[in-house]
């Protein structure tokens, strides 16, 4: 009988073949192994891109707006409000309003990559410079300049000379429109409130220019619109230089808030717009009344004498 070499007994010669094959084959089982896989992958992709279109959508375009400042002297105290376009442009415009108002000042100023660069923030101290009158206020937005508050015709027309020589072109809104009684030409209620003869005009008289004014407030809203900020200047001067014990009762504008109870509410907000914006000019407040107008009817801006 023929004996088996222990070598022989311990690698079979079919054992010893599949070992020496072994290494290929993992090879090509790993290849492809990953050939399979990549090819699952490029066979998922548009199911993953369908499943989650965010994953490969163009993002919106960013609404840009105008940057904006408001200052409000108040008592030779300047506070401020705005929004700017960069951290480096606010701080250099709150070192800048420090520096012109002598440490007087406070307020706070916001940074939204939204805003589109100032085109006043340059020249802006040179103007704040100029705001010195107590009760002024002043905004800024894009190339848009408005005058509120409480400002003598002497500081208006300064103002507006100001702002004209540092930012021509720019609009130029609220007190700073009727400069010069150029309103006064072509306007029926400023014609009629400068005929009013100072100290010898009543409240009757009054009363009847008063309720010549077409006031226009923010659609829906109870904000004078910045283009009436004049006329009520002049209505405000018209009270002041009639009788000293007279005193006017405010009707709200009402209409164009739906219901009668809203309308209701609507014109009492706006009496008393009309209301705070005459005191600010001046007019003593107790020589003013309001009153809401009732119903659902449009109806204007009017003037009662009180008794």
């Amino acid at each position: 009988m023929r004996t088996i070499p222990p070598a022989a007994r311990a690698n079979p010669p079919a054992l010893a073949f599949g070992r020496r094959i072994g290494l290929p084959s993992l090879a090509l089982a790993v290849a492809l192994s990953a050939g399979l896989s990549a090819c699952k992958r490029d066979a998922a992709s548009p199911d993953a891109a369908a499943a989650n279109p965010a994953a490969t959508a163009t993002p919106a375009p960013v609404a840009r707006f105008d940057a904006r400042l408001s200052l409000v002297n108040n008592n030779g105290a300047i506070r401020y409000d705005g929004t700017l376009d960069s951290e480096a442009n606010r701080k250099a415009l709150s070192i800048a309003l420090a520096q012109a108002y002598s440490g007087q000042i406070s307020g706070n100023l916001n940074v939204d990559k939204a805003a589109k660069p100032a085109p006043w923030l340059e020249k802006l101290p040179q103007f704040a410079a100029a705001l010195s009158m107590s009760g002024a206020a002043v905004s800024f937005e894009g190339e848009k300049i408005e005058l509120s508050g409480q400002a003598s015709d002497a500081d208006r027309a300064i103002l507006l000379e100001k702002a004209k020589t540092l930012f021509p072109g720019y609009q130029y809104g609220g007190l700073f429109e009727g400069v010069g009684g150029a309103a006064a030409s072509t306007d029926a209620a400023a014609q009629a409130l400068a005929a009013l003869e100072p100290g010898k005009a009543g409240p009757a008289e009054i009363v009847k220019a008063l309720n010549q004014i077409n006031l226009r407030f923010d659609d829906g809203g109870a904000r004078i619109a910045p283009a009436s900020l004049d006329i009520l200047s002049r209505a405000a001067k018209a009270i002041q230089a009639g009788p000293a014990d007279a005193r006017y009762e405010i009707v709200g504008p009402g209409g164009g808030a739906g219901q009668p109870s809203d309308n209701e509410a609507l014109s009492r907000q706006r009496a008393e717009a009309v209301k705070v914006q005459l005191i600010v000019a001046g007019v003593n407040p107790g020589a003013l009344d309001t009153k809401a107008a009732s119903g659902a009817a449009t109806t204007p801006l009017q003037f009662n004498t009180v008794k």
